[in-house]
């Protein structure tokens, strides 16, 4: 039987959790999507997936905890590779959500043929620093999730303009022409319009440029989805701060990219 699991006070303790740590959310009701977060980090951390050493979830992970309750989806959080280093432990799941970062040890070619099978991958924030290859190779996993993190602009809290380029989307819908976020906002290269269809993207003539280290009429997509095999990819650049997470739009954005990716709603 799943279950969560109980950590306890002492070394012992502490050196499972450092091993391996697999919060569950408990058994799967029939007909509940069950869904992964995966935030492993193979280099830099950020503060949103960063546990405490007592033993609690994350801030990103007790969001996305009280979100998929909302939503009804049984959800599952790991930070290790063990819980997903064979194509077995990835049938589990009808999505994986990953908040990655540099080159985590899981199978990736595991994550690629369940994905194809008609599953669905979700990417937050981070999830575009990882596997990003050499300055001139463009690896699998940047193909499949869209793009690679070149830099980004400032953590200030002047507002970003964004541009909903398909107001139709179910994870734009909800934002009507144009929206404004403070986040740290990336930049990628690696990125084809051609294999992407853009859900939104900055406006550079609304937003202060400087502070994010924009060109004004440069392509800065924040947004995207894509089909890979049967499967769908729907990825996110925001999520770096912790009041993002508590922010209810995003939250909307977030979750209904979620249900799009997982063939719950219609939209391309």
């Amino acid at each position: 039987m799943i279950h969560e699991k109980k950590w306890f006070v002492g070394l012992g303790g502490v050196a499972m959790a450092l091993a391996s740590w697999m919060c569950l959310a408990g058994d799967a009701k029939p007909g509940k999507k069950r869904v992964l977060f995966y935030s492993e980090s193979d280099g830099f951390r950020h503060s949103v997936v960063a546990r405490p050493l007592t033993g609690e979830l994350a801030h990103a992970e007790k969001e996305l905890k009280r979100m998929a309750a909302k939503a009804g989806y049984e959800i599952e959080f790991s930070q290790s590779f063990h819980d997903l280093k064979s194509p077995k432990h990835f049938e589990r799941y009808d999505a994986v959500i990953l908040y990655t970062s540099g080159n985590p040890k899981f199978d990736l070619e595991a994550m690629f043929q369940w994905l194809r099978s008609g599953k669905a991958l979700i990417g937050i924030h981070a999830a575009t620093d990882t596997w990003r290859g050499g300055d001139n190779e463009i690896t699998e996993y940047t193909k499949v999730i869209g793009g690679a993190f070149k830099t980004h602009g400032s953590t200030n809290k002047q507002r970003v303009a964004v541009k909903i380029e398909d107001p139709n989307h179910p994870a734009t819908k909800m934002l009507g022409p144009e929206w404004g976020i403070v986040d740290e906002i990336y930049h990628h290269d690696k990125f084809s319009r051609d294999r992407m269809h853009v859900l939104m993207s900055v406006d550079t003539s609304k937003t202060n440029l400087g502070p994010q280290n924009m060109e004004a009429g440069g392509d800065y997509p924040l947004a995207w989805t894509r089909d890979e095999g049967k499967g769908r990819v729907f990825y996110t650049a925001l999520g770096h701060r912790e009041d993002v997470w508590t922010n209810p739009t995003f939250e909307e954005h977030l979750m209904a990219g979620i249900a799009w990716a997982m063939k719950l709603t219609d939209g391309k």
